[in-house]
């Protein structure tokens, strides 16, 4: 546990030890926000009163935990506020690895469980999830109840742009290529828009490392896509959750290979109506909310859609209910672990031995 050097004072970074796969060592980061806030009764002290459950931020594909202004409001609103860098993004990017290569979203299950174990089994968090690691959040959630008290999904990427239908078509020849390219991308680096809609040195109001978070994004994996489209399929086969759940997205999108100042005021990565549809199928504790003049990421916003977003988000988590599940129940270690075939030539390994 050390000072996290990107957020700073008042946060520190815990390594998590993910074992390895046939490019070296893996580690996930959890990030904490140190509370210097009147701490909230917990136990037995707090019969009777509203308990606000922790907090854990999940970021999108080939990007990072760093939204400290969001951080610190939830830590002011009475949570404990947590968030991971997952394997190969972020922090937890190696040297020689290959940025966001992952080849089953399962294999997410180490870094979130070991999370959840520190964070404390009596103590559900909200999962606060963007983009991509709204459908990773949303997967967890599904596969293991009683481990979160609810899902905040930021424009999460639950399928694809046409919908199930393209999702279908392209499934098989997309796990082809990706079981023949594995760690090679698919396609070139992405466009810049949505960093000239949101960072500081391209216009926008908002400041994040550009390495970590390229303008055009990491290269994209053939396996990475490979494992998003299988989890997509998973997600829209599976029940229904038992949870609350908010989804958050723009009130629009506006996608294209040029840049356009409407793209500013919408979400230029993701179709709005296609993630919104998807969303309403979640369970039947989903609220969705489309905020006008909302980004991708929602809390990258101008100031007023961002303020909206944070308005519905405060509401959301004052409604949950105190008395929510424990993981009492989860204490195998397995019941947190990962459950995904092994790399092809590889055995993937991690701290409680073959998984």
């Amino acid at each position: 546990m050390s000072r996290d050097p990107i957020l700073g004072e008042g946060y520190t970074a815990h390594p998590i030890d993910l074992g390895a796969d046939d490019e070296g060592p893996l580690i996930a980061t959890l990030i904490h926000r140190e509370a210097t806030d009147t701490p909230q009764p917990v136990g037995a002290e707090a019969t009777g009163a509203a308990k606000k459950p922790p907090i854990l931020l999940m970021h999108g594909w080939s990007d990072y935990v760093f939204d400290r202004d969001l951080m610190e409001h939830l830590g002011r609103h009475g949570h404990e506020v947590w968030g991971v860098d997952l394997r190969k993004h972020g922090r937890s990017l190696l040297p020689g690895q290959t940025a966001t290569e992952v080849d089953h979203l399962n294999r997410y299950d180490q870094e979130i469980g070991a999370a959840l174990r520190i964070i404390g089994r009596d103590r559900p968090p909200v999962l606060l999830a963007h983009s991509t690691g709204g459908l990773i959040a949303a997967l967890w959630a599904q596969r293991h109840p009683g481990t979160v008290a609810g899902l905040a999904l930021n424009s999460p990427w639950l399928e694809m742009h046409l919908g199930p239908v393209a999702r279908s078509l392209a499934e098989a020849p997309v796990r082809l290529l990706a079981e023949r390219l594995r760690r090679r991308p698919l396609f070139p680096s992405g466009s810049q828009n949505y960093a000239r809609a949101t960072h500081r040195d391209f216009g926008g109001a908002h400041d994040y490392d550009l390495v970590l978070k390229p303008p055009g994004g990491h290269r994209l994996p053939a396996n990475t896509l490979g494992a998003i489209i299988e989890g997509q399929s998973r997600l829209a086969a599976a029940g229904p959750l038992s949870i609350p759940v908010l989804v958050m997205h723009s009130a629009r999108s506006r996608i294209g290979a040029r840049f356009v100042e409407e793209m500013r005021r919408a979400d230029s990565v993701l179709d709005v109506r296609t993630l919104a549809r998807a969303a309403a199928r979640l369970g039947p504790e989903v609220r969705i909310e489309a905020i006008d003049g909302a980004r991708h990421d929602v809390f990258l916003s101008d100031a007023d859609a961002r303020s909206r977003a944070t308005t519905i988000l405060d509401e959301w988590l004052d409604a949950l209910s105190a008395g929510a599940p424990t993981m009492s129940a989860l204490d195998g270690a397995s019941d947190l672990g990962t459950s995904v075939p092994a790399r092809p030539g590889k055995e993937l390994t991690d701290d409680r031995g073959p998984v």
